[in-house]
């Protein structure tokens, strides 16, 4: 038996097709997604517009590029360049030509789904979708927030990591693809894939951080008083500008990426940084890059000017650019009473922060027993450590509770990086009764306890 089976496996090694001979011939679909943004909106749209800039320089036609973002910042009255998009420090219009797919309420998370199955309905209602075969490549790029297992869309709207996996594994078995690549930018963007993506279903997924880490911005600008781009986006898109991208393969991109964005200012140390991650079918790694963003190398697929990569000290957390922006405003300002002003922005937006921060630590009181921890420590490592997400139903539960019963989660942004503790406390209930009893008490806490807090961004 043990021969037949040495023997069998012989057999598929030696007649299995390299990767590096894979010939491709089918046709490229690419996906470019923004969920909904909020504190980093311009930055989100900015990046989403750019990529679709260097996959139509690549050869990609318009009618399998699909893009998918609110589209708020072109025309916004804040927005002192209207109909103008730049993505870097005088850099040129990312916005011209940009399709508009799906915008405004159009963008959820059902309909990004369906977008990449090739959704019937859509199709037939106009909309364009992902219409692959069992021959195809499909590139998709997401950007916004996101939590542990979680990426976000607007009006209170998000996308579990399992909802996605489960997809991919359904498109896999369906013959929609012959490989997809998938790379997302968000905070915890790998727990979106981190033992969840099967390693054989020809799926390669690259990730800004890992399950446990934030995601940064980049590049401060004056002008529009806002931050342009995302740390991972900038390095990702200027990689593939400035590449042979039909010799560089996506696993020579990712080392670039990863090497590029890891934060090594003493400042920013190991455990606050971002570091990249690569899930799934690793093998495809071995591909060229073009395969999935296209074959034509243009000598400069857009023209910029040729500027220094963002230096580390000028980097922001994702999650604490709204608190960036008034600290800049205030300094910027010479007029007493507008300073006044974003300095009463900046104590409520920091009181608001210390509130979520007293709802949740009551509540891991409230829940100690079934814990089983008392000390200060124990209790203090609940609401301030970042473990990695295995029991996803009972943290769902407690994440849907809250944000029904207790805060809305995509109007207070700052309660995103508190999912954690949810988190942290399914990992330590074992039995269902317990976790029955934490949703319970969580419901209970939000009824007796006014959680009237808005946009703790």
């Amino acid at each position: 038996m043990k021969l037949i089976l040495i023997l069998s496996l012989l057999y598929c090694t030696a007649n299995a097709v390299p990767i590096e001979e894979y010939d491709f011939n089918g046709t490229n679909w690419v996906v470019l997604a923004a969920g909904g943004g909020m504190s980093l909106e311009y930055a989100i749209e900015a990046d989403i517009y750019h990529a679709y800039q260097v996959v139509r320089s690549r050869g990609i036609p318009e009618k399998n590029i699909i893009v998918m973002n609110l589209d708020e910042v072109a025309n916004s009255k804040y927005n002192p360049t209207p109909g103008v998009v730049v993505s870097r420090p005088d850099g040129p219009d990312v916005y011209h030509g940009v399709p508009k797919d799906y915008i405004h309420n159009d963008v959820t998370p059902l309909n990004f789904l369906a977008i990449l199955r090739g959704d019937p309905v859509l199709a037939r209602n106009g909309k364009k979708v992902v219409k692959s075969g069992p021959n195809d490549h499909i590139f998709v790029y997401f950007m916004d927030h996101g939590s542990p297992d979680i990426i976000y869309f607007p009006k209170d709207q998000r996308l579990y990591g399992e909802e996605l996996n489960n997809q991919l594994i359904e498109m896999y078995k369906q013959k929609k693809f012959a490989k997809l690549v998938f790379y997302i930018e968000a905070c915890e963007s790998g727990s979106m894939f981190s033992k969840l993506l099967p390693k054989d279903i020809n799926v390669y997924a690259v990730t800004s951080s890992s399950p446990v880490e934030s995601s940064y911005a980049c590049w401060y600008d004056n002008k529009r008083r806002d931050y342009l781009a995302g740390y991972f986006n900038y390095h990702w898109l200027t990689n593939s500008e400035q590449s042979d991208l039909t010799t560089e393969t996506l696993e020579q991109q990712f080392v670039y990426i990863r090497d590029h964005t890891v934060n090594k200012d003493p400042a920013i140390n190991a455990s606050n940084g971002q570091h990249a991650q690569q899930y799934g079918d690793l093998s495809i790694g071995k591909l060229p890059v073009s395969m999935f963003l296209g074959k034509t190398n243009p000598k400069y697929p857009i023209k910029r000017p040729m500027i220094a990569n963002p230096k580390v000290e000028d980097l922001v957390n994702t999650r604490e650019v709204a608190i960036n922006l008034l600290q800049k405003r205030i300094e910027e300002t010479n007029d007493l009473n507008e300073k006044q002003i974003y300095v009463d922005k900046l104590i409520q937006l920091l009181n608001n922060r210390k509130l979520v921060d007293k709802h949740f630590e009551q509540y891991v009181h409230s829940i100690q027993h079934l814990l089983g921890i008392q000390s200060f420590n124990d209790i203090n490592n609940v609401l301030i450590t970042r473990q990695e997400l295995n029991n996803r139903q009972c943290y769902r539960q407690l994440v849907d509770t809250f944000d029904d019963k207790c805060l809305k989660i995509n109007k207070n942004n700052y309660v995103m990086q508190k999912l954690n503790v949810f988190v942290n406390i399914c990992e330590k209930l074992n039995e269902t009764n317990d976790v029955d009893n934490a949703v319970n008490a969580l419901i209970m806490y939000c009824n007796n306890n006014s959680l009237q807090v808005e946009n703790v961004v």
